[in-house]
């Protein structure tokens, strides 16, 4: 139970912290689109929290996509989460399948991507700011635990665009 609340509130936090979109003429490609959590890189992480980056490298390589972006051109953004329907019973049963989630959820946002900051405003308008780069199709969010109440840890979360 202490592993599925630790995996719902890490990639929950990555989720509300992570959207972009350049809204200027900066020469910058847009990052208007669907974008997809494709890897999970830890620095320094426990055993445990290593495991969790694996198992959703894992799942990402095999098309199952936990976080998924959708950032529009009027810097409206749906995020989606299938975190929560992750059944890992299966760990603890010595089977080491674990199925894809069918099921998601979603919240809207704003976002805007300025000077390699992206900041994502929820609909109870709380903001995140977290350093990104985006690189063609591919936008990567650092992770600092300073700046998530319930991380200790630091690295990056990768997405491409659909």
């Amino acid at each position: 139970m202490k592993l599925r609340l630790l995996i719902s509130s890490f990639l929950i936090v990555l989720l509300l912290s992570c959207s972009s979109d350049d809204g200027e003429e900066s020469g910058s490609t847009t990052i208007v689109g669907t974008w997809d959590a494709v890897t999970l890189q830890l620095d320094s992480a426990s055993q445990e929290e290593q495991g969790l980056a694996d198992l959703f490298n894992l799942l990402a390589a095999q098309d199952c996509f936990l976080i998924t972006m959708i950032l529009e051109e009027n810097n409206d953004a749906t995020l989606k989460t299938s975190i929560d329907y992750l059944d890992l019973s299966g760990l603890f049963t010595g089977i080491l399948s674990i199925e894809c989630p069918t099921e998601s959820d979603s919240e809207s946002a704003t976002y805007e991507f300025e000077n390699g900051q992206l900041t994502i405003t929820d609909s109870n308008g709380l903001s995140t700011s977290v350093d990104a780069t985006l690189s063609g199709d591919r936008l990567t969010v650092a992770i600092e635990g300073d700046e998530f109440d319930d991380l200790e840890v630091s690295g990056s979360l990768t997405f491409e665009r659909r």
